[in-house]
Formats: C-alpha cells, sequence, structure tokens
C-alpha cells in the first residue's frame, strides 16, 4: 500500500488526511474478499457482490465514494502494468433523485432550524467561536442554498453587508454558474459579528496567518467536509443537500423558472425538473418525514 499511497500523492495531491481514507477503504474492500480472493485480480462480475454488501452498510454517495477510491486503485495497478484493465472503471451507482427530496422543508420549519441553532458551544472557549461560524456557513445552506464547495470558495470580499449581498462564485465541483443573492435580514447580525470578531478569534485559535482572504478559513489538516458534517449531526437531518433542494423548491413556487435557475445557479432549466411540485407534495404526504428538531 506505500507504493498505492505515493501514488495518490503525486497523481492527485491530496492531504494526508484524504489519503488516509482512500487506504482505509482499499483496506475495508480487501476485507470483503473471501479467502481465496485477491483484491487486485478481480473481475467486475467477482467485484459486484462486494459492492452488494457495502450498499447495505453505506448509503449511495457514500458507496460512490468508495468506487471511486477502489477506481483509482486499478487505474494506479494499470499505469503500474500489474493488470491490464480496470473494472470498475466510470462505474457508480445511480443516486434516486425522489429519495433526496423526501425530507423537503418548508419555510417556516427552515426559518426554525437556523433561529434555534444555538452559538453556545457546550465546552465553551474556542467552541463558541465554532458555532458561532457554523450558524453563519447554517444560514448560507439555508437562504442562499449553497453547497460546500462553493462555500470553501468564498472570500470575505464576497460579502458586501451594506448593500446586503452576496456574490457567490462559479462551481466546476458543481458545474455551478455564478450570481448575486440577497442576504436575508436575520443574517446580517450573525455575519456582522463573524467578519468583525469571530474570524478574527478563529485565525489565532487556528494559527492561520491573518492575511487570508477565505471568508471561512481553516486549517491544512482540515477538510472543509468535516465542518459541515459537524453542522449536519448538529441539526439532525440525514443530508445537508436537503436543505438547497428545500430552498430551491420555496424558489419554484415564488418565482418563474429562470429567476429560480439563477438563484440556484443551475447551467441548465433542465435541472429543477426534479423539484416538480406535485411529485414533491405526493412525497411528502407518502411518508414521515424525520423532524431535525
Amino acid at each position: 500500500m506505500k507504493t498505492f499511497k505515493i501514488y495518490l500523492e503525486k497523481k492527485y495531491h491530496y492531504s494526508e488526511i484524504t489519503i488516509q481514507e482512500k487506504i482505509n477503504q482499499i483496506l475495508q474492500w480487501k476485507r470483503l474478499c473471501l479467502s481465496a480472493q485477491e483484491l487486485s485480480v478481480l473481475n467486475r462480475k467477482e467485484l459486484l457482490p462486494l459492492i452488494e454488501l457495502l450498499s447495505i452498510r453505506y448509503s449511495s454517495s457514500t458507496l460512490n465514494n468508495y468506487l471511486k477510491t477502489l477506481e483509482q486503485y486499478y487505474n494506479y495497478l494499470v499505469e503500474t502494468q500489474t493488470r491490464k484493465e480496470n473494472p470498475v472503471k466510470g462505474f457508480r451507482i445511480k443516486l434516486d433523485q425522489k429519495t433526496l427530496l423526501r425530507g423537503l422543508f418548508t419555510e417556516q420549519e427552515l426559518t426554525n432550524i437556523y433561529n434555534t441553532y444555538s452559538t453556545k458551544g457546550h465546552l465553551g472557549g474556542r467552541f463558541h467561536y465554532y458555532r458561532q461560524r457554523n450558524k453563519v456557513i447554517l444560514g448560507l445552506l439555508i437562504y442562499q442554498a449553497l453547497d460546500s464547495a462553493t462555500l470553501d470558495q468564498l472570500e470575505i470580499k464576497d460579502i458586501d453587508l451594506e448593500k446586503e449581498i452576496i456574490k457567490i462564485p462559479s462551481s466546476s465541483t458543481y458545474k455551478l454558474n455564478d450570481r448575486i443573492l440577497k442576504i436575508q435580514s436575520n443574517q446580517i447580525l450573525e455575519i456582522k459579528n463573524y467578519l468583525t470578531h469571530t474570524r478574527e478569534e478563529l485565525l489565532k485559535i487556528l494559527k492561520i496567518h491573518t492575511h487570508t482572504k477565505k471568508l471561512f478559513p481553516k486549517s491544512d489538516k482540515t477538510k472543509f467536509s468535516s465542518i459541515t458534517q459537524s453542522i449536519k449531526n448538529q441539526i439532525g437531518v440525514e443530508k445537508l443537500i436537503i436543505l438547497r433542494y428545500s430552498r430551491i423548491a420555496i424558489w419554484k413556487k415564488r418565482y418563474n423558472l429562470r429567476q429560480t435557475q439563477y438563484k440556484a445557479g443551475y447551467k441548465s432549466i433542465l435541472s429543477l425538473e426534479k423539484f416538480n411540485q406535485q411529485e414533491i407534495e405526493i412525497l411528502k404526504q407518502a411518508i414521515d418525514k424525520y423532524h431535525p428538531l
């Protein structure tokens, strides 16, 4: 596994934490193999039972993450001439959009999630600052429907409190356009406090150079996903993407398709097809939605 680790470092420039996660994933794939099997030589047919086992343990999105790592592992074996082909090249589990749309929240529910999120860390000290930062992030998730990749890109200059707007950069990760959105009145105070006080304290705690332009600075060892994962656990939702989808569904009721497309950052208006309101209402009536509060 040492040479595979070097391969990941050189080819993908991953952080040490990400590389270790991928090594652990490959080790898990190996543990799923039968005693007479060797992961490095399995074909797709032999891999399917292993994929089925992981599908029982993990969500489709997590399983796809495991499949991506496995694909990289086989790419490594092909490039080092250990085997001739990659049995899982481009192989992914198709995500069910209906499943993602099941738990959509109403405007009142979203506002309740935001208003009841405490900025006081139960351990005090630096945890207060983490929670204050997290509330600003939560507001951007709920009211501007931002995704994690975009949040990680944001810089201080993107916030204009005088005009009460946020300039959102394009995202290559999710193929989203840049746009300008209004900051809601109940976000203003939290954002202002974060920019004038909390962010400076976090720079000291994280020992980061003060010249960084990032709106949400983090240490080199921290992935932004670990911050959003913490927020997800704190508010008790299954997936944070539900907050984005809930906001887009609300926009779709209030605005025309082109306006909604712009606000959501979608390059194509066809991306709004999954927000068919009739389907959403049927889904909401058909299930007992888990309430996060």
